[in-house]
């Protein structure tokens, strides 16, 4: 992956390639970000920029065979560790570490390297359980980066999602991370550095990835959708500068009726007291994946806030879309201002314990029941 595929960061780019030019990369590196700002595709593109013989205006010369394997993701010194778990295929007797799931990472990565955490459980098969990094991974970090590099130059481990690595691994991997040898550098791509364990973490040199600048991300999506450059600039703000969530939302205007169905199933079971219906809600949204589930939650955020900006008299802020403008009226009209912490409140418990694996009946079932007497 060359930097120019990268939307935006031009700020970060410039400083790594600074850093090389100095020869002063430090061995281990933590990229994070907020999902979709570009953390992943960052970190494979600095890799193969430094591995690149013939690097030129700032960007690897992606023709050459050491690119065309990293573009490919099968060169022999670029590794990768990510959260894997069982699944209905591989036992945990098995030991599933992120090498038995080589080849559906290389195909997820390929086709979106803003692949978000959910997506990649849904990709495996393990969407209603979290993925970890643990001792096994660990070890075989260790033995890849004690061996020769295969071609001669550098190697790399890029670690997505440090944070789901346990203790025990971290303990394993802090003398690699600490005094790795030469020429062999690890990459840890995190969305919750705060989570990381913390003697991991005082070992890399941090770099924060910020928002996609506004208008390289509203190019990005008037190329990728076809539409109209204003209608990208709605997306891009309403996104929060993540390309991941920006294609999420289009894409959920686009088919967003299942999301209409659920919301409206619930919203009009609590107004009405029907609670039939309240549990028609939770027992349908219950049989989704994880990342469904999240969809649905955020689709519903979106709703409370443009129907509270609505409420307020302030509906011409709200960014909300024509064709949902009489469904976001109706509503607020009838829901009173003292609903919406407390429905925000909800969502957001319902949002984390999804994060946390919890029970999916449990958790739609306890959020119908505050709407319910809520609303």
């Amino acid at each position: 992956m060359r930097f120019a595929a990268i939307v935006g960061q031009k700020k970060l780019k410039e400083q790594f390639i600074a850093m090389a030019a100095d020869e002063r990369v430090g061995h281990a590196l933590l990229l994070y970000e907020e999902s979709g700002f570009g953390a992943l595709p960052m970190a494979i593109a600095f890799a193969q920029y430094l591995c690149c013989p013939h690097k030129a205006d700032g960007d690897s010369c992606g023709s050459c065979p050491t690119c065309n394997k990293f573009q490919k993701l099968i060169h022999p010194d670029l590794h990768f560790a990510m959260p894997v778990n069982s699944t209905k295929t591989i036992s945990a007797d098995k030991k599933p570490v992120s090498d038995t799931f080589a080849a559906a990472w290389r195909e997820a990565i390929i086709s979106d390297p803003y692949l978000t955490e959910q997506q990649w459980y849904e990709k495996i098969g393990i969407e209603n359980k979290s993925g970890i990094i643990g001792v096994n991974e660990a070890a075989l970090i260790g033995r890849k980066m004690s061996m020769r590099s295969f071609e001669g130059g550098k190697k790399f481990m890029i670690i997505w999602l440090p944070e789901r690595m346990n203790q025990e691994a971290a303990n394993k991997l802090l003398k690699l991370i600490e005094e790795p040898p030469p020429d062999t550098f690890i990459f840890l791509v995190s969305e919750s550095p705060e989570n990381v364990i913390v003697t991991v973490l005082s070992r890399c040199q941090i770099f924060r990835l910020p928002p996609i600048e506004s208008e390289s991300l509203s190019m990005e999506l008037v190329e990728e959708f076809d539409t109209d450059i204003e209608q990208a600039r709605f997306w891009t703000k309403i996104s929060g500068g993540s390309l991941s969530k920006a294609r999420r939302l289009i894409k959920e205007s686009e088919s967003s009726s299942i999301y209409d169905v659920y919301l409206a199933t619930l919203l009009e079971g609590c107004a009405n007291k029907d609670l039939k219906k309240v549990i028609s809600f939770w027992e349908e949204i219950s049989l989704k994946g994880r990342e469904s589930q999240r969809q649905f939650c955020e689709y519903a955020l979106e709703f409370l806030r443009r129907s509270l900006m609505t409420n307020i008299g302030s509906a011409n802020i709200s960014n909300t879309p024509d064709s949902a403008k009489e469904y976001i009226t109706y509503w607020a009209a009838k829901i009173k201002p003292g609903f919406y912490p407390k429905a925000y409140e909800a969502i957001n418990k319902a949002l984390e314990d999804i994060d946390r694996n919890v029970n999916s009946r449990y958790i739609f079932a306890d959020l119908g029941n505050r709407f319910f007497l809520s609303l």
